[in-house]
């Protein structure tokens, strides 16, 4: 059974609970960070613990540790686990008990949480994935928060068409993000990922490191008609990783394959990912 970090207390994974007035409960309110590891080391910590901090900055939620203390409860969480190798770190910070269901009255809640990490289909990378749109936009979209009513009913609708994923899509009709993903595009040679109103993935940043010395980069706004004209799609995420996508709702995408070009990002990620595990 795995031990999770709860409110100051290292717990058993079936005594792990919140308090019913938490806001996190009541109202949704909280952000929340996921990471990976390999060889138990966690994957960019510190960006994570960063993009957590700014999260919480975006709702107006006040934290109660420094990202020192959080990467070091992060790490104790790690060693309550042990023997372990490759999971999912979750860490989430509540808004906090309140009386009249809407205002905070105490400080936040923090819990850190190990979860396994569920393999993902080996076809999703060989052959490519099946994706829809749906014209959505979130409230938020430079914080990640616990709240993900839109991204269930999303991926739900996906579901139902045998996709896999879906792309938020604005009133200008500009491609965003996915659900859970950053999306990015071929055109020619030149990769191109949207810049505004999405959230920033650490994966999504990764990829643009590593690719710079490879091909040229636009971030900028993706409209719809470019992205399903485009040679080669992919998405990403710390989870998925970097997966073809060769079909946007009924247009298909190049020809129907991963392309060169998202097969080499794949490969340089997976190098990156060696390097790090060897380190």
């Amino acid at each position: 059974m795995k031990t999770y970090y709860v409110d100051g207390h290292f717990v058993p994974q079936s005594q792990a609970v919140l308090p019913v007035n938490d806001l996190a409960v009541l109202r949704g309110y909280g952000v929340c960070d996921i990471m990976r590891t390999y060889n138990s080391k966690p994957f960019f910590l510190n960006e994570h613990i960063q993009r957590l901090e700014n999260s919480a900055k975006k709702i107006g939620l006040s934290l109660s540790w420094t990202a020192n203390e959080i990467k070091d409860l992060v790490l104790k969480t790690i060693e309550k686990n042990q023997p372990i190798d490759e999971v999912n770190i979750r860490i989430l910070i509540t808004g906090g008990s309140s009386t009249d269901f809407i205002s905070p009255d105490g400080p936040p809640r923090l819990l850190i949480l190990i979860t396994d990490i569920s393999k993902l289909p080996d076809i999703w990378y060989k052959k490519g994935i099946k994706v829809i749109t749906l014209m959505q936009e979130r409230n938020l979209p430079d914080a990640k928060t616990i709240s993900y009513v839109t991204a269930a009913m999303a991926l739900s609708q996906a579901k139902k068409k045998d996709a896999v994923e879906a792309i938020y899509v604005n009133r200008k009709n500009q491609a965003l993000e996915c659900t859970t993903s950053n999306l990015f595009a071929f055109i020619g040679d030149t990769l191109v990922t949207p810049k505004e109103n999405v959230l920033k993935g650490i994966t999504r940043q990764v990829i643009l490191n590593l690719a710079q010395d490879l091909y040229p980069i636009k971030q900028c706004a993706l409209d719809m008609k470019t992205l399903l004209a485009a040679d080669e799609v992919f998405i990403t995420g710390t989870s998925k990783g970097v997966v073809p996508v060769i079909q946007i709702d009924n247009t298909i995408i190049g020809n129907q394959t991963p392309g060169k070009r998202t097969k080499k990002i794949i490969e340089t990620l997976e190098k990156h990912t060696q390097e790090f595990i060897k380190a």
